[in-house]
């Protein structure tokens, strides 16, 4: 596969991989061409041991980690809502699903950075247990491990949110 290709390709997919890292579109923009300014010089050391598409996430993983060290931040900052789909819904539905959504992200937001990780690759992304473990450069059993700490940790975040989000409610109506 040529590097305009891939580009062609995989430029929309990572740039929202990078903009769920980051959160902020314009440096996610500056990001996805870094990287792809990087998987042009480096094409010819693809050797085939993964996907083009895991290939080229480890290297955008690595580009925002330089990006994270030479700004002394390694936070990720979710998007509040990614993947909107509407189908035949109400909009009461429609919103419902948006606030799931966004409280979903926010709990992603909470997690260590391993945990954001292998959340956004694995039920994000949708990667395979195989294509998270060459993009992390992890084994597969610690991707499996981290996954089901993750899912755990964020279902703890998501209850400690809806039970404060409960309180502040309760707070605000006796005001």
């Amino acid at each position: 596969m040529t590097w305009e290709e891939l580009y062609i390709t995989y430029s929309d997919r990572v740039h929202q991989y990078i903009l769920l890292m980051v959160g902020n579109g314009e440096i996610a923009e500056d990001l996805t061409h870094d990287t792809f300014l990087k998987v042009k010089g480096t094409i010819h050391q693809f050797r085939g041991d993964s996907s083009y598409y895991t290939w080229v996430i480890s290297i955008a993983r690595h580009v925002v980690y330089d990006h994270w060290k030479k700004k002394k931040r390694i936070r990720f900052l979710p998007l509040k809502s990614s993947h909107p789909v509407i189908d035949n819904k109400t909009p009461e539905e429609i919103v419902e699903k948006g606030e799931a959504v966004h409280e979903l992200y926010e709990g992603i937001k909470k997690l260590k950075i391993t945990y954001q990780e292998v959340l956004i690759l694995r039920k994000i992304e949708e990667f395979s247990v195989k294509e998270t473990a060459q993009a992390l450069s992890w084994s597969e059993s610690k991707v499996k491990s981290t996954t089901m700490r993750a899912l755990e940790a964020l279902k703890v975040e998501l209850q400690k949110d809806r039970k404060e989000g409960d309180y502040n409610d309760k707070t605000e109506r006796i005001q």
